[in-house]
């Protein structure tokens, strides 16, 4: 009889969908205000003091759980792609944060 091979563990899998959900929550609302405020009417730049505050909360949460994705993966041997497309997106966000900041 043969030997099966154990299941492979899917945090790092779970962790970096997570972190990607979490990311495209804080990304979109911005950048639905940014292609308003340029196309429509440049009034509802107003709503960036709504969505920028949304962007500084969910991008350290989106670039923690990115990380512990890579962690996962890196134990487990499986997959990156996720984590990492979860690490930038985290990265990504809080670049509109840090350019009003500095």
């Amino acid at each position: 009889m043969t030997d099966l091979p154990p299941p492979r563990r899917h945090r790092a899998l779970g962790c970096g969908i997570a972190a990607t959900v979490v990311a495209l929550v804080g990304i979109l609302p911005t950048a639905i205000v940014f292609v308003l405020a340029e196309t429509g009417d440049p009034n509802y730049g107003w709503l960036l003091f709504v969505t920028l505050p949304i962007a500084v909360l969910f991008g350290p949460v989106a670039l923690v759980l990115g990380i512990i994705g890579i962690v996962f993966a890196r134990i487990d041997r499986g997959g990156y792609a996720w984590p990492i497309v979860g690490v930038v997106l985290g990265v990504v966000q809080l670049l509109p944060a840090a350019a009003f900041l500095g």
